[in-house]
């Protein structure tokens, strides 16, 4: 039973970016068993333990998460009015808008830079922020999204813990990583043309060299199928 509320949790959070304001650190599965003459019932439940409720420390309250929403809400109608109807080029206006945006944060301190409200409002988010403010705003462009976790090895040779993205387009999947198509330049300035397009609707031809996804979200938990990517990347 445990195994498949993380599950359920995992699969929900990962699914629905719009749900920022949730502190799963917060959400305790109880099961309590009574047995009476050989026979046993359990009543199973989810509490927040001693805290006051499910919520993140900075979204406390339905004020705060409702004057987010506002916030958040703002973004997005701003680009979903600006939506063409093709794909390809919607797809591009998101994932231009996040990475002339947003800002890579390397402190792995401050609030919500894994969340879209850290991404979208903040400006400020590592590569999961990214992942989730992509799908949140493809979700709004009924464009078929999902969040990529795994591994990824940088031009350090440093492999880490990482995410991006898989986008359908005409049928077919294709990788996106907002993240490494916004680089942070040593001794400042700005990212090349070719740079901001390296990771956009790539096939693993591509994205097979330097990302492996493991579907595995946390620790021991369960492994997510993702969709099979097409071996080369997108031609407009």
């Amino acid at each position: 039973m445990g195994e498949y509320y993380q599950s359920a949790i995992e699969a929900y959070t990962y699914d629905n970016p719009e749900i920022f304001y949730l502190s799963p650190k917060k959400m305790y599965l109880n099961i309590e068993t009574t047995t009476r003459a050989g026979i046993s019932t359990y009543n199973v439940y989810i509490n927040s333990g001693n805290e006051e409720n499910y919520l993140t420390e900075e979204f406390h309250s339905k004020q705060a998460i409702d004057e987010a929403f506002v916030q958040i809400e703002q973004v997005k109608n701003q680009l979903v009015q600006k939506k063409t109807g093709n794909v390809y080029e919607d797809v591009r206006m998101v994932h231009d808008y996040l990475i002339d945006t947003i800002h890579y944060d390397s402190s792995l301190s401050k609030e919500n830079i894994y969340n879209i409200y850290g991404a979208l409002i903040n400006r400020e988010c590592v590569c999961e922020g990214y992942a989730r403010a992509f799908k949140y705003l493809l979700d709004e462009l009924n464009i078929p999204c999902v969040i990529v976790i795994g591994t990824a090895t940088n031009s350090q040779g440093e492999t880490e813990n990482h995410a991006w993205n898989y986008v359908q387009l005409n049928g077919n999947w294709y990788a996106v990583d907002t993240t490494w198509d916004d680089p942070v330049v040593i001794g400042g300035g700005t990212p090349s043309e070719k740079s901001r397009y390296k990771y956009f609707l790539v096939g693993r031809e591509i994205i097979d060299q330097d990302h492996s996804p493991s579907g595995q979200f946390t620790e021991n938990g369960k492994v997510f199928s993702y969709p099979n990517v097409s071996y080369e990347s997108y031609a407009n």
